[in-house]
């Protein structure tokens, strides 16, 4: 059995916890100092089980981009999928129909032309990878960005990091703390393609390098890349599991980055929390797959499709979109206030609403997390584990409030006043 975390105060809490370490694996999850044990969540905020009150800024990892228990999205979900079945495998349902269109039609993208279905971010980058592949079975090299997560299996794997098991991949730059010119870049490109002349099937990146730290590049790097793939006819592939609806100040973050990449895949907000994902763009390469090639049990159910429509309704008619944009800046300006005030910040980097807060170290980022969870008075803020070891993830729900945005960041000058003392 392993040792599971345990908090002074939170009797029913540590029990839960203890319960779940002594029958379910470690590797269930990623740690986090807190492991909060939640018993309702609505909004931004979620209360635990022992009465802790506290401001969420994860939106679950990016997926709860309309916060919790959202009424209008709750209310049109389950108006879509009355009645229908939880599978559709080998059937069709106007709710597919209906998701594909207005998915479609959602990224005024000429490339965008037909959708394929996942359960899962790391599924839809299979699937990619797997149309690009199939529309040219005699180019084996795939390249991708250093440093992505783009998943931790199959292809998704392969192409994750900086290192990979599969002999056909290789990794080109991607701006971080460095700063280089375009022609750095450029003659990178243009030396893979001298050395696998017609042999490059891909190219896959990410807009912003999420689980690394929250690198964000310049908006002429995508454009370089996306230039070169359609000099040497390379499928551009974007993924923006983490990315899309909203999170980068635009419905998508090819619109933030000015490119037209030839297969987006979409995941995590997609369906404000049922499990979905979705590939979207060029019909010659979705149209490599033949019959069966990427199906799977339970992409494009009709509870996903539901969703994925529902989430359409609440973007289209709270203007979603436009309040990030709004309160972006706020978070913005709070951020940079606390590493003026806090000598343990080294950077904060990010945009629209995801933000990257560096730590000097994992000790001071762990420690973060707790102060902020603690909180004063059981009021406390919510982040999950450290990203790169030191790197504190800032990705509220896009529906945050100002008020919200202005307590959150009351308690955290409270909270990590008390890191600075142990310090």
């Amino acid at each position: 059995m392993t040792d599971s975390i345990q908090h002074n105060g939170e009797p029913r809490a540590n029990a839960l916890r203890a319960r779940l370490s002594a029958i379910s694996g470690l590797g269930q999850r990623t740690y986090t100092p807190t492991q909060i044990v939640v018993e309702r969540a609505h909004g931004c905020t979620l209360w635990t089980v022992d009465g802790r009150e506290l401001t969420d800024l994860t939106s679950g990892v990016l997926v709860a981009n309309l916060g919790y228990n959202h009424a209008g999205f709750e209310q049109r979900y389950n108006a879509y999928c009355s009645g229908m079945p939880r599978t559709s495998y080998n059937m069709v349902t106007e709710l597919e129909v209906q998701a594909c269109e207005r998915l479609v039609k959602s990224m005024r993208n000429a490339r965008a032309e037909k959708v394929l279905w996942a359960a899962s971010g790391s599924e839809g980058i299979q699937k990619a990878m797997w149309s690009a592949m199939h529309k040219h079975p005699e180019r084996p090299i795939l390249l991708a960005t250093r440093y992505g997560f783009h998943g931790k299996k199959g292809l998704a794997g392969d192409v994750t990091g900086d290192t990979s098991p599969n002999p056909n991949v290789r990794f080109i730059s991607f701006p971080m703390y460095e700063e280089k010119p375009k022609a750095f870049y450029e003659a990178e490109l243009d030396a893979l393609a001298k050395q696998y002349p017609d042999q490059i099937a891909l190219l896959i990146t990410e807009p912003y390098l999420g689980a690394k730290g929250s690198f964000h590049p310049p908006k002429w790097y995508h454009q370089l890349l996306q230039k070169w793939c359609n000099r040497h006819d390379i499928a551009f592939i974007f993924d923006e599991v983490q990315s899309c609806h909203g999170r980068t100040g635009n419905m998508y973050a090819f619109e933030t980055y000015g490119v037209e990449p030839d297969l987006v895949v979409l995941g995590k907000g997609l369906a404000s929390g049922e499990p979905a994902a979705a590939v979207v763009g060029r019909a010659d390469l979705i149209d490599s797959l033949n019959y069966g090639e990427a199906s799977d049990t339970f992409s494009g159910n009709p509870h996903a499709c539901a969703a994925v429509c529902a989430t359409f309704d609440v973007f289209e008619e709270e203007g979603i979109v436009e309040h990030c944009r709004k309160v972006a800046p706020l978070v913005r300006e709070g951020l940079e206030s606390l590493m003026d005030e806090f000598d343990f910040i080294t950077a904060v980097r990010g945009e629209g609403l995801v933000f990257g807060v560096e730590m000097v170290d994992a000790e001071a980022a762990n420690r973060c997390v707790l102060e902020a969870y603690l909180g004063e008075g059981g009021h406390g803020v919510h982040f999950l584990g450290p990203l790169a070891g030191k790197v504190l993830r800032v990705s509220p729900p896009l529906v945050i409030t100002e008020s919200e945005i202005e307590g959150a960041f009351s308690l955290l000058r409270q909270a990590w006043s008390r890191v600075s003392a142990i310090r």
